[in-house]
């Protein structure tokens, strides 16, 4: 059998060697001329001077040198940091294109037909590249940085033990020095001992908000504000600071509005003047400052806007008691000092001094 391939096709032909008288089933091999012979050489020489062979061979080197070559160049730009460089250029390009508009005329021809409207997944990748850049990294600390200067200012006011001392890391000095005299006269003043200080960023809200665990296990809130000193303590939030003591309040049962920080939850106390339970709501009062005193029942007649606003703040507190600053009057037509009109909500929480800080 002679096996031929075809130089242009590649096709492969088989063909029967033949004698020139044709065989029959008598004739013996070597009257046919086929008996086997011995070919000269060795036959391992023979099969690696074989032309495909070594093409292939030669196939496998170059492929084999490509892929060293390669993993070679990869780990050079590894090591020399080229790869960043890359990277933002990429970064920047991609930025650029995805910013400009097609009407800019900073931009080519070419340029400008890449240009499209905002798709989410380029600016996904290109925001992802962003956050690998070193400029991110130095954003990201010096947020950091910035961040700690609020708990730093926290912590010189627990340890400050005198009232002017105090004054120097709380917001509007001069407003609340009275109010902190008023108040330290009747209340022990000095370094607040604590275990540690939790904080909790609020988006929104103006403010930093912090929870002191003292000593006992029991937190106590804390907020620091922005001022144009620097981040600066609200102490009337801190001390859960009212018009009136709560049971100051409670004893003398005033009847025009007056300011208090409470926690506040849903109840259904209605009795005596306040015992119409289809058109008022009742929310059970407790002072910011002592969770444990003696209760006060405040109602608001429902369906008006406060009562809306209350229903809102009650039910995002998620079943817990929320933080409110309101205005409480006792009616003339009770003698209870538990029963109040809720006048107004002034505040969710008890930072009002955020509103009108400079940001």
């Amino acid at each position: 059998m002679l096996q031929v391939s075809g130089r242009e096709s590649r096709i492969k032909h088989k063909a029967l060697l033949m004698g020139t008288a044709p065989p029959t089933d008598s004739m013996s091999r070597s009257e046919l001329g086929c008996d086997p012979q011995q070919l000269p050489g060795d036959p391992f020489e023979r099969m690696c001077s074989d032309p495909e062979i070594l093409r292939a061979r030669k196939r496998f080197f170059m492929a084999a040198g490509l892929v060293v070559g390669l993993a070679m160049l990869a780990t050079f730009f590894q090591m020399t940091g080229m790869w960043s460089i890359f990277g933002a250029n990429e970064a920047e390009g991609a930025s650029h294109l995805l910013t400009s508009s097609p009407d800019d005329p900073a931009l080519s021809d070419e340029q400008s037909a890449q240009v499209k409207p905002s798709v989410p997944k380029p600016i996904t990748v290109v925001e992802s590249i962003k956050k690998l850049s070193f400029r991110a990294a130095s954003q990201r600390n010096q947020a950091m940085t910035s961040s700690s200067e609020p708990q730093l200012a926290l912590e010189k006011f627990l340890a400050a033990p005198s009232i002017e001392e105090k004054l120097a890391f709380v917001v509007n000095p001069k407003s609340v020095e009275q109010q902190m005299r008023d108040f330290y006269a009747n209340h022990p003043i000095g370094v607040v001992d604590y275990q540690r200080i939790e904080s909790e960023v609020k988006n929104g809200a103006g403010f930093i908000e912090f929870r002191v665990v003292l000593k006992d296990g029991t937190k106590k809130f804390a907020a620091v504000v922005p001022s144009p000193d620097g981040p600066r303590v609200d102490w009337a939030s801190f001390v859960a600071l009212g018009d009136l003591e709560w049971e100051q309040m409670r004893q003398e049962r005033p009847q025009k509005p007056t300011l208090m920080r409470v926690l506040a939850v849903t109840a259904t106390h209605f009795e005596g003047y306040f015992s119409d339970a289809k058109n008022l709501r009742c929310v059970e009062l407790v002072p910011a400052g002592n969770p444990t005193a003696s209760p006060v029942y405040g109602y608001v007649p429902s369906g008006t806007e406060l009562d809306k606003d209350l229903d809102y703040w009650l039910r995002s507190s998620g079943g817990k008691r929320a933080p409110l600053t309101v205005k409480l009057c006792y009616s003339p037509m009770t003698k209870e000092n538990d029963q109040v009109w809720i006048t107004e909500l002034v505040v969710p929480g008890w930072v009002t001094v955020a509103a009108r800080t400079p940001q």
